[in-house]
């Protein structure tokens, strides 16, 4: 069975330095409540043109992202900070506007701050929750603060590249 939050929350470190590459891999989704599908991938994907570090997945039931659609609108980038092992991102992108949730994205809720680091040996990425980790109103429910809401989990070593 996979480790608890908790147990996944005590064993991450955060990395000192981080490049835009660093964050970039194949991750399954530990902890999402709307998401139980243990094939379910998430990709993160450096844009080699626009130097964006774009998110696409395939939950099994959707593929979503620029990694399968590249002109799609639905592209949820991770944003630099004063820290590099901390990016912001919004999912504001992946809400239809006729959703009853979207006036909650719109005032921030789907908006997260990641902590890039490792636990259990390999690269995880921590979420904060709703609202950038300070909770609120999300589709009629009260939301709690939260500094650790979901961890992504690098699903395998990535080859190494040959000289």
């Amino acid at each position: 069975a996979p480790p608890t939050k908790d147990t996944f929350e005590k064993a991450f470190v955060e990395v000192e330095k981080a490049e835009a590459k660093d964050w970039t891999g194949v991750f399954q989704d530990m902890y999402s409540p709307d998401d139980k599908n243990p094939d379910s991938k998430r990709f993160i994907d450096l844009d080699a043109k626009t130097g964006e570090l774009q998110v696409s997945a395939d939950t099994g039931k959707e593929k979503w992202g620029r990694k399968f659609d590249p002109k799609t609108s639905v592209n949820p980038i991770l944003k630099a900070t004063d820290k590099p092992s901390r990016r912001t991102t919004s999912f504001l992108c992946k809400v239809p506007k006729d959703a009853p949730i979207y006036a909650d994205a719109e005032k921030g809720a789907l908006e997260f701050t990641l902590t890039l680091g490792t636990a259990f040996g390999r690269k995880a990425i921590k979420w904060n929750g709703l609202y950038n980790g300070k909770g609120g109103k999300f589709g009629g429910n009260e939301v709690p603060a939260t500094d650790c809401d979901n961890f992504w989990f690098e699903c395998e070593a990535k080859a190494e590249a040959k000289e």
